[in-house]
């Protein structure tokens, strides 16, 4: 399962990265800003795409929007720090395939990634 995660914080990208390769999962790309991750998704297919809700160029939701319609149908979910229900709801309501929490436990993390592919 090839991954490509954006996310603004070299910390949060790297590690999340090298947790997920050793739950089996290929974090084909990461990159730190949404038009990075919008150019990698012209370039390559992904089984998912993983967005920060606060990076640069997401502008909200409106960045969602931009990566589920280059998508080709295949899953685009938000990870965020800030987190509530109103938002997660409005995320999926978008068509956004999850909402992760950075607040979650790895294992959930995984989990949850598990499930939106």
């Amino acid at each position: 399962m090839q991954l490509l995660i954006a996310d603004d914080h070299d910390l949060v990208r790297e590690t999340l990265a090298a947790f997920l390769m050793t739950e089996g999962f290929d974090c084909v790309e990461i990159v730190a800003t949404l038009p990075e991750a919008l150019a990698a998704m012209r370039d390559r297919v992904f089984d998912l795409v993983l967005l920060d809700y606060a990076m640069p160029g997401m502008h909200g939701l409106e960045g969602l929007s931009q990566a589920l319609s280059i998508s080709g149908g295949r899953p685009v979910a938000l990870i965020s720090g800030t987190t509530s229900r109103e938002l997660a709801e409005t995320a999926l309501s978008y068509g956004a395939a999850g909402f992760v929490p950075k607040t979650l436990g790895s294992g959930a993390i995984a989990a949850a990634i598990r499930y939106m592919i």
